[in-house]
């Protein structure tokens, strides 16, 4: 009697966990329903993204924090892809590599020592001993003309320079100091400033004012010579002045500035007596230029006023003196670069680089009346790199005089001159620099006596901070 309710109690307890067994099989089906509803939407989400990602552009990079130097910020400097030898030095304001602070004034300094050694040896004896001058080469009738060889050292090119800078509200303000050692004084090492000048770099134009080039000097076409001279055509002036270059034009990396400059005249003129140069307004310039980081146009033009006047009796002579200027230099291939310049005027000869100071920007003629001198000039530069520390450039310049026949000029003086150079240089460092040039030049005077001569050039140089 007692069995039957102990199994009836078993049949429900096994009724009952037959039924929550069904009922979480049940649950468990829903569940994982719900988890393959849930992956579907999974892969949906995905590949919508996918696609999206697909037909937008790549995100630009992030960019590169700037280095804090105190509170002077250092812009980014535009950098030419012309391509540069070793055996030039930089004609370009420098890089902000190689500054370092002054204090915490946010001013920054770059100093630059180049120590550098030339070694000539010329065919005959030429007046100019440490510069290659085509107008100094003696033509056949003077002295020396049939001379012997001679050789000499130099170290003249050596060059100190300061550059400071700093950001203001109104742009990157720069003071530019530099010296090489070319001056008149005596001693192997004549102390010669060449530049001294402040320059507010803004947004839409600069400003200069102080001893620098003057505007119708283009010193970034001037070629890659081991030479401190140059070529004799080239325009090559400093002077004391105050410049402002606008820029009316931007088109991608190229703009257009229009230079104009106002600069301390320096009347160079063949006196008879006792007249006295003077000039009643002061040179100016005005030029038009277009650059990009590859190439450069520049059209200079120059306006002067050339005088006399006697200290007694109040006599004075005037008369207008100009010039323009055509200039040129690009990047070619991968490595080469090509430089071009010509000139035309009256009254500028104190501009061109071969008879600057022998008196040749006017003259007095028959009736007693100063007049400007014709000039001109041209020429060619040319660089090839072999490779990425070789390169050579080869030059060449001719100029000309061409004063009436009524003038009162010593006929000894040039009337055209030739030059030639032809060099080779090696980077062996990254701060130094060894190159080899060969200078040919040509000198006739306003007789029609020629004269020539050659050097040959070995110049070592060390820059401490490029």
């Amino acid at each position: 009697m007692s069995a039957q309710p102990v199994h009836a109690q078993s049949s429900a307890s096994s009724e009952q966990m037959k039924s929550e067994i069904a009922q979480m099989r049940q649950q468990l089906q829903q569940q994982q329903q719900m988890m393959q509803r849930m992956q579907q939407r999974l892969d949906e989400l995905e590949s919508r993204d996918a696609a999206q990602a697909k037909a937008a552009p790549p995100p630009a990079p992030a960019a590169a924090p700037a280095p804090l130097i105190a509170s002077a910020t250092v812009p980014a400097t535009e950098q030419s892809r012309v391509h540069k030898p070793p055996s030039a030095l930089p004609a370009e304001e420098p890089l902000p590599e190689g500054y370092v602070q002054l204090g915490d004034t946010g001013n920054l300094i770059k100093i630059d020592v180049v120590a550098q050694f030339d070694m000539m040896f010329d065919n005959k004896f030429m007046g100019a001993k440490d510069l290659f001058v085509p107008s100094s080469i003696p033509v056949q009738g003077q002295p020396f003309h049939d001379s012997d060889s001679r050789s000499n050292l130099s170290a003249k090119q050596s060059i100190f320079r300061l550059d400071f800078r700093r950001q203001t509200d109104y742009g990157m303000l720069k003071v530019v100091y530099k010296n090489n050692f070319f001056g008149s004084g005596s001693g192997d090492m004549p102390y010669n400033m060449q530049y001294l000048y402040g320059e507010l770099e803004a947004k839409d134009y600069s400003l200069i004012a102080g001893y620098y080039l003057s505007a119708f000097t283009d010193i970034d076409a001037f070629p890659n010579t081991l030479d401190y001279e140059g070529p004799n055509s080239f325009t090559f002036k400093y002077t004391p002045q105050v410049r402002y270059s606008p820029i009316v034009y931007r088109s991608g990396e190229g703009k257009l500035t229009i230079p104009m400059s106002v600069e301390k005249p320096n009347a160079d003129i063949a006196l008879i007596g006792d007249f006295e140069t003077y000039s009643r307004i002061p040179d100016l310039t005005l030029g038009l230029r277009w650059e990009t980081p590859d190439w450069h146009l520049q059209w200079a033009n120059l306006f002067r006023d050339l005088g006399v006047q006697t200290a007694i009796g109040d006599h004075q002579r005037n008369t207008n003196a100009y010039a323009t200027q055509l200039s040129f230099a690009a990047g070619v291939f991968e490595n080469d670069s090509v430089q071009a310049w010509a000139s035309y005027g009256k009254g500028y000869a104190n501009f061109l680089q071969d008879i600057s100071g022998f008196g040749l920007d006017a003259a007095f003629n028959a009736q007693a009346e100063l007049e400007a001198i014709d000039a001109g000039g041209w020429g060619l530069g040319y660089t090839h790199g072999w490779s990425d520390n070789v390169s050579s450039s080869a030059s060449y310049g001719y100029l000309r005089i061409d004063p009436d026949e009524d003038m009162l000029i010593d006929p000894t003086l040039p009337k055209s001159t030739r030059f030639a150079s032809l060099n080779l240089a090696w980077q062996f460092s990254e701060r130094a620099m060894f190159g080899v040039e060969y200078l040919w030049g040509k000198n006739t005077d306003l007789e029609d006596n020629d004269g020539e001569a050659q050097r040959l050039q070995a110049t070592l140089r060390y820059d401490l901070n490029p």
